[in-house]
């Protein structure tokens, strides 16, 4: 089962897709009509998916360095090389939190997350590759840091691409937040392993938590989706833009409603 979410906070779409395997001609098909920025782990499958620019999670580099460190004492932790690098990803996440706390809610947050990426992340990612240039010549390619490295070698100048656009996030974490009710419930349905089910789970899912994403009430808003649909003979793409979950036009008691403040 793979998942694509795009990066829009105000119209969020989560697809689920069931393929048999993991070839790299499910992506490419799946996205044959994209164009954009692409942003995955390592797997090389990716790279076959055409007119997409690929971007990299640093939430991938970052596990790398802190599986060495996690099991490291104080004083094997002050001369772990790993630490320098894990360092390095948690400067970028401070950038990217403050970036957050300070401007998420103006609407000119993608534009200064852009202008202060190019001042603040685009050092620390400069010298972020002089450092893992630098620990490769020494490291033990079969070694933990060595792995983690060259992982880092292969993944970091694509990381780049966050100084072009401030819509891209710094990791792909927000896809594997929506993936985790599918694989609780896949615990619930051991038996329920046909590929026709699981394609009928995975566009289930996507309904439910693209529903879920736009701040609905998934009962309710199925509800309303069924019924309209039932009363009419024929279904029109303006029909269906009408009853996506996105749309500004649904009918109120479908979303949820914020708490209000107390003072």
């Amino acid at each position: 089962m793979s998942l694509y979410k795009n990066c829009s906070s105000k119209t969020p779409i989560i697809l689920y897709d069931y393929q048999k395997t993991r070839s790299s001609s499910c992506p490419k098909n799946f996205l044959k009509y994209f164009s954009g920025y692409l942003q995955t782990d390592g797997y090389s499958g990716y790279n076959s998916v055409c007119n997409a620019k690929r971007l990299y999670c640093l939430a991938h580099i970052r596990r790398k360095y802190h599986e060495i460190i996690i099991n490291l004492n104080e004083e094997a932790l002050k001369k772990s090389r790993a630490i320098i690098g894990f360092n390095f990803c948690e400067q970028l996440y401070k950038i990217e939190k403050n970036l957050r706390e300070e401007y998420s809610a103006k609407e000119n947050f993608y534009e200064k997350r852009k202008e202060i990426r190019n001042k603040e992340a685009k050092v620390v990612l400069e010298e972020f590759e002089k450092y893992v240039k630098v620990e490769l010549e020494n490291a033990l390619p079969k070694s933990p840091l060595g792995k983690a490295l060259e992982y880092t070698q292969k993944l970091l100048p694509k990381m780049k691409l966050i100084l072009e656009d401030g819509s891209l996030e710094i990791d792909n974490n927000a896809v594997e937040r929506a993936i985790k009710p599918f694989v609780i419930g896949r615990k619930n349905w051991l038996f329920s392993n046909t590929p026709k089910g699981a394609k009928s789970s995975a566009t289930l899912y996507s309904i439910i938590e693209t529903d879920k994403a736009n701040n609905l009430i998934v009962e309710k808003y199925l509800i309303h989706l069924m019924n309209s649909l039932s009363e009419v003979d024929i279904i029109t793409d303006e029909l269906l833009e009408k009853l996506m979950p996105w749309n500004d036009n649904l009918p109120k008691e479908l979303r949820i409603v914020a708490p209000k403040k107390q003072n």
